[in-house]
């Protein structure tokens, strides 16, 4: 790769660079923004992480999770509500000079089911304040994003629609695209999937990726 330095400051610190082949780093991408007043260094501009599974850009957020059935309890009934899986957890971080975020809301939501579950499932997403709710328990003071329980916000008219909100089908190998235009408090950051239906059997089969479109504001 060949690099023509464009210009640099007094530090050896390069201002301005071209590159000719791509662009490289094992620990990802982060623009940084530094107070004039303080020297303070923040990483809350543009940033891609190391795996590409995070791109934030501005109060923007694409996120994509990995969700895996493999750690059900296949010995126990599950009821409406109860959670499969914790996905992981929502970046909240937002750009220099905004005002304090108190809410995430939720543009669209990507759901492909790779594996089905086997047994009829079906079941949504909801956001939580609460990390490390085990499978089989209640989501706690959960936030549904993605389900038949979801008053979804119609952009045209910029209220609730009047339509019923559907729920995930985790038993259908297929994209499953929500669009719920809804927000939670800020603190609610910890993504799970739950059932809806009531369940006794083995799931353990069941795969499937999750995209978040989502704002921080």
């Amino acid at each position: 790769m060949s690099r023509t330095v464009l210009a640099e400051t007094e530090t050896n610190t390069m201002a301005n660079s071209t590159f000719s082949g791509p662009v490289r780093t094992e620990g990802g991408f982060n623009v940084i923004n530094k107070a004039a007043a303080t020297g303070a260094i923040t990483e809350t501009g543009f940033s891609v992480n190391s795996t590409g599974q995070l791109i934030s850009l501005g109060t923007r957020k694409i996120q994509t999770f990995a969700g895996t059935l493999a750690g059900t309890d296949t010995a126990s009934a599950y009821a409406d509500g109860d959670v499969l899986v914790e996905l992981g957890t929502l970046n909240t971080d937002v750009p220099d000079d905004l005002v304090t975020a108190t809410k995430i809301f939720i543009h669209k939501a990507t759901v492909l089911v790779t594996t089905i579950s086997g047994p009829t499932l079906v079941g949504g997403l909801s956001l939580s304040a609460t990390s490390g709710t085990a499978t089989n328990a209640a989501v706690s003071s959960g936030t549904e994003i993605v389900g038949a329980g979801v008053a979804s916000i119609n952009p045209r008219i910029s209220a609730t629609d009047s339509v019923t909100e559907v729920d995930l089908d985790f038993d259908a190998a297929a994209f499953h695209v929500f669009e719920p235009n809804i927000s939670a408090a800020v603190a609610s950051k910890h993504l799970y999937a739950f059932a809806t239906t009531t369940l006794n059997g083995d799931v353990t089969a069941g795969r499937f990726t999750v995209e978040l479109d989502y704002s921080v504001m």
